[in-house]
């Protein structure tokens, strides 16, 4: 009889264990949970806060057409203005269209008398 005592206390002592690191692995499965959660969270943060580093500074993705549609002068921050080259006339392109063509022949002529 005793044995069967004494096997009855040593199975309420295990039980008794199990019980006792079954609530500890409980414990500390919800606290892992919990700061699962923080890691989480804090992780979305700091993706927002890098995505809005990323963008500093930078033009956006997409970018919106000109509302005036055909940008006729440019004026700097400090009040100047930028007009541009002048465009030459058709007077200016055709002498200079005769020049170059007169240069090209002038050219021509020499390669010939060097052969």
């Amino acid at each position: 009889m005793e044995s069967i005592e004494e096997n009855g206390k040593e199975m309420a002592k295990s039980y008794k264990s199990m019980e006792v690191q079954f609530t500890q692995m409980s414990q500390q499965q919800r606290t892992t949970d919990f700061q699962l959660g923080q890691h989480a969270t804090t992780v979305g943060q700091l993706a927002t806060t890098v995505g809005h580093m990323q963008n500093k500074g930078k033009f956006p993705s997409t970018t919106e057409p000109n509302p005036k549609e055909h940008c006729k002068a440019i004026e700097l921050r400090s009040g100047t203005k930028y007009q541009g080259p002048s465009l030459p006339s058709e007077d200016n392109v055709e002498e200079k269209a005769t020049e170059i063509e007169q240069e090209v022949e002038g050219d021509k002529m020499k390669r010939k008398k060097a052969r």
